[in-house]
């Protein structure tokens, strides 16, 4: 095909003696793990309540639409208006994030915070006031929220990820940023289809989501502080620049905790 026209690409690395391509991906996960206990903890904490947070942030969308159709019995059609609303509401969300940043109106622990709580308290409405035929009609006033806040928390988690991030392994850290998110993805949906499944009702199966969302907020809020995250890669902010280019910024000042 025309693949061959590209030619053969030199290898950028070696493969350590002992090592193959089905075995070097493990060992290399296992050495970022390392690294971000002994040396980058707060990363390494970070990356543990982004791994909860996140699985929620991937299942929302497939769990409200089963949600919508098995507990609130609504169609097919119905739902398409929905997830419709709420990729559309995801947009301002992440404007808001944007402008939420640049203006420093929140720390940035406190802005992924901020969206896991309203994503939560949109959930524990639906469970509470959204669980039949009858109520049904109310799940187009929660939706709109519930988009604001997923497309609010994809910058803010990134704003936070990127201060946090030691020079020169940017490329390394980004790609256990994607393990991360990939790790806990599949037990939401689990848990919902087990409690729905076993109880024929999933009115307290949703809650499996600002489970994970809060049970990620909970070890954001404990164990990452953003001044010894910022300490702890200061020194390696340099390696970011090559020789030759302009003299490194200062390392990137925390903002004022706001409520």
């Amino acid at each position: 095909g025309m693949f061959r026209y590209l030619g053969r690409r030199p290898a950028l690395q070696e493969l350590p003696e002992g090592r193959s391509l089905w075995t070097i991906g493990f060992y290399r996960v296992a050495a970022t793990v390392k690294t971000l206990r002994t040396e980058f903890r707060t990363l390494g904490c970070f990356y543990l309540g982004y791994a909860f947070w996140e699985s929620s942030n991937t299942a929302v969308v497939s769990l409200t639409g089963a949600y919508v159709l098995e507990q609130l019995g609504m169609t097919a059609g119905q739902f398409i208006i929905i997830a419709l609303l709420f990729v559309v509401c995801a947009i301002p969300g992440a404007l808001a994030s944007i402008k939420i940043a640049d203006k420093e109106w929140l720390s940035l622990k406190s802005s992924v915070a901020g969206s896991l709580v309203l994503s939560s308290v949109c959930l524990f409405f639906v469970c509470a006031f959204v669980h039949s035929s009858e109520t049904r009609g109310i799940i187009y006033a929660v939706v709109p929220f519930l988009g604001f806040a997923n497309g609010w928390v994809y910058p803010a988690q990134r704003n936070l990820l990127v201060a946090l991030i030691p020079g020169g392994c940017e490329a390394e850290m980004m790609g256990f940023f994607q393990f991360s998110a990939m790790s806990l993805s599949w037990a939401p949906s689990l848990v919902f289809l087990a409690m729905g499944e076993s109880t024929g009702d999933y009115r307290f199966a949703i809650l499996v989501l600002p489970i994970f969302w809060l049970g990620g907020l909970a070890v954001l809020y404990f164990t990452v502080d953003l001044d010894t995250g910022l300490a702890e890669v200061a020194a390696t902010l340099d390696k970011r620049f090559k020789s030759g280019a302009a003299a490194p910024a200062a390392a990137p000042k925390a903002a004022p905790e706001k409520a």
